[in-house]
């Protein structure tokens, strides 16, 4: 083969590696899930985000009946269940102290292992209706709000770091919905919230200030079952001070997102506008079918238009995941993710996600 066929190939090769290796990075800091949810299973049955999570609005640690009666009896293997379920302890390890975790690996089609979450919580209760919550991260404690109930748990008020409530409380952070909207993972901020349930429907608003600069946000949401469906509606508003000109990394962003449950199928959406007049929109789509308990297959579609007339392009791309719960707090997620239109198009990716969660 002549020399320079071979320094070709090389290159070529080089630059392929180069590619995938930006778009590794790429997946893995936009998949690093410091929230992680599942809120398809709000619309299955009908039930708030705060049954099966600590934070009222969804999100991060799990409460004993999120770790029990869905984690364990639910979202696993049936079969593997029974043979387990008897050994499994209690996160509740002292009256007024309960515990969880999360470990998230990334497996590339490469062969390339890189770690996306390490996390360990823990809820402190020393009086009844109230918690103070804590999450340890790679690099120290992450997260920690003090939140207290009132009128038998209907209303509450929350202060401290915490991730702030918008759209669907999803783990995939390269959604459009997440990624274009100034909802990237990690983003802890130091603020105020108060909300309740207002005859079925929760209601959040949210204040923070983010070196000198305003942020609020409110947050509105109802489910309910009509048998033999279950339903969800909601809808997020952010409001960011203009310094100098500019909303910063917090652009003003409204959005719109519901599901409906039946059978064995859960269909989602959300709808963004981002920007003052608005400028851009993204849209984000999942159906989910129930193989069997413990084994699910999502259909998910994402859409952004940067100037909503797609006078400068727009970026879309299709996914298509399994979700294998093996074991008890054991989740195994292989997904292929095709790009249709953008800079990225007519490219895909294929990874697996290995998840512990309790």
């Amino acid at each position: 083969m002549p020399e320079s066929k071979i320094l070709s190939g090389v290159g070529h090769s080089r630059t392929n590696y180069l590619v995938r290796g930006a778009v590794a990075a790429g997946i893995v800091l936009l998949l690093v899930a410091g929230v992680h949810s599942l809120p398809r299973l709000s619309v299955e049955h009908s039930l708030p985000c705060r049954s099966c999570h600590i934070n009222p609005n969804g999100g991060g640690m799990r409460t004993e009946f999120g770790n029990q009666a869905v984690a364990l009896n639910e979202l696993c293997l049936q079969s593997t269940k029974k043979t387990i379920a008897s050994k499994a302890l209690s996160p509740r390890i002292a009256p007024s102290l309960l515990i969880g975790f999360d470990s998230r690996t990334l497996l590339m089609d490469d062969g390339s292992i890189l770690r996306m979450q390490t996390d360990a919580f823990a809820d402190i209760t020393p009086f009844s209706q109230f918690h103070y919550v804590l999450r340890f991260g790679q690099h120290g404690i992450t997260e920690s709000y003090g939140l207290s109930y009132f009128a038998d748990e209907r209303y509450y008020f929350k202060a401290g770091h915490f991730y702030p409530v918008y759209g669907l409380r999803d783990a995939d952070h390269t959604a459009f919905v997440r990624s274009r909207t100034g909802h990237p993972p990690e983003m802890y901020l130091d603020g105020i919230s108060v909300g309740g349930d207002f005859r079925g429907i929760n209601v959040a608003a949210e204040g923070f200030d983010v070196d000198g600069r305003g942020v609020l946000g409110a947050h509105v949401y109802g489910t309910k079952s009509v048998p033999p469906f279950g339903l969800l509606a909601g809808a997020s508003l952010r409001w960011s001070e203009k310094i100098e000109n500019s909303n910063g990394p917090f652009p003003h962003s409204r959005a719109v997102f519901g599901g409906i449950s039946w059978n064995r199928f859960t269909l989602m959406g959300e709808m963004d506008l981002v920007g003052r007049l608005p400028d851009t929109m993204a849209t984000y789509a999942s159906l989910t079918t129930r193989l069997m308990y413990g084994l699910y297959l999502v259909g998910e579609y994402n859409f952004y238009d940067g100037d909503r007339h797609h006078r400068s392009g727009v970026e879309e791309f299709v996914r298509v995941s399994t979700e294998l719960f093996p074991l008890p707090y054991v989740e195994v997620r292989p997904s292929y993710t095709y790009y249709t239109r953008g800079y990225l198009a007519k490219t895909d990716d294929l990874f697996i996600q290995f998840h512990l969660g309790y």
